[in-house]
């Protein structure tokens, strides 16, 4: 048999990678398309055409579709296998979810240990983008916060959630913000905490408008001030935050930062005791013994009315 010269065989070889790439990259864009116009079967068929060609962006898609159950039947089991293979393949996003998988059990037995492993593969990705590696690095340090997968490490726990806030992972930022305010793994820092807080707050974590709330209202870290409190908590508290609500209520109780409203105070613990904080309770049952009938009638109507918002 005749063989034809490297150099051309090199070429032929050369071009159909090419055109594979070509024909990977037209699948993966109209699957974006069909994708984004809702019509998620047709998404999934095919991506898991790209995915069969082992595509590892394609098989990580296939993979959030089987976790979530969009355009396929939810299946938790082909979701860590899909994420196994791209992960495998080196893709961040995957390596992450998959330690994700193994931390909740879902398709999987729960293994805390091969969590960690997973989330620290993806932390260290030179592959992935900010958000992935922030992402990565916040899940890291959770698991030295809580002592899952490793002995509690509240050191190692802040410098995966420093990598991950430097990165602009707002979650990381609130979290290494609740660090310096309480002394944990580094040495404690009022002033620090409130930064953190900001920069996470800024990027509408309702959890940290909250805590920069508090900082506000008690003046640690920073100036005190009841109306950059009330701001703040009232921007945690429109996103459905229960801690947030019930601070809300109690400066329109007093009339700090804002003027005294006896009624939109009652909302706001209406709303709040909905999700279970315990003083909200107490407080609507003092202001029941104030208020008029009228008055908590407009008050329930008004948290019935409520919508969370979007940060």
């Amino acid at each position: 048999m005749k063989h034809r010269p490297l150099s051309e065989t090199l070429t032929l070889a050369l071009a159909a990678l090419m055109l594979a790439a070509v024909c990977r990259a037209d699948l993966l864009s109209e699957t974006k398309a069909a994708y984004k116009s809702g019509h998620y079967e047709e998404a999934a068929k095919l991506m898991q055409q790209a995915a069969e060609q082992g595509d590892p962006k394609a098989q990580y898609a296939v993979a959030v579709m089987y976790e979530h159950g969009r355009g396929v039947p939810q299946d938790p089991a082909k979701a860590r296998d899909w994420y196994a293979k791209a992960a495998a393949l080196g893709d961040g996003r995957a390596q992450n979810n998959l330690g994700y998988l193994y931390y909740t059990g879902q398709g999987v037995k729960q293994d805390f240990a091969q969590a960690l492993a997973w989330y620290e593969q993806a932390a260290r990705n030179e592959t992935s983008d900010d958000w992935g590696k922030g992402l990565a690095w916040t899940n890291l340090g959770n698991m030295y916060f809580h002592g899952r997968g490793a002995a509690q490490d509240y050191k190692k726990a802040a410098d995966c959630y420093l990598k991950a806030a430097q990165a602009g992972n707002p979650y990381a930022q609130n979290n290494i913000g609740y660090l310096y305010e309480h002394g944990l793994g580094v040495t404690r820092d009022e002033a620090s905490a409130a930064r953190w807080y900001r920069r996470a707050a800024e990027r509408g974590y309702h959890f940290a408008e909250r805590n920069l709330g508090v900082m506000y209202e008690t003046g640690r870290g920073l100036m005190r001030s009841p109306d950059d409190a009330f701001a703040w908590y009232r921007k945690a508290a429109l996103q459905g935050n229960s801690f947030a609500q019930y601070k809300l209520g109690r400066l329109y109780e007093r009339g700090l930062g804002a003027a005294k409203d006896l009624a939109e105070a009652y909302t706001w613990y209406i709303l709040s005791s909905q999700r279970g904080d315990k003083p909200a309770g107490q407080s609507l049952r003092r202001l029941e013994t104030i208020l008029t009938p009228a008055q908590v009638d407009t008050a329930k109507r008004r948290a019935a009315a409520f919508t969370p918002v979007d940060p």
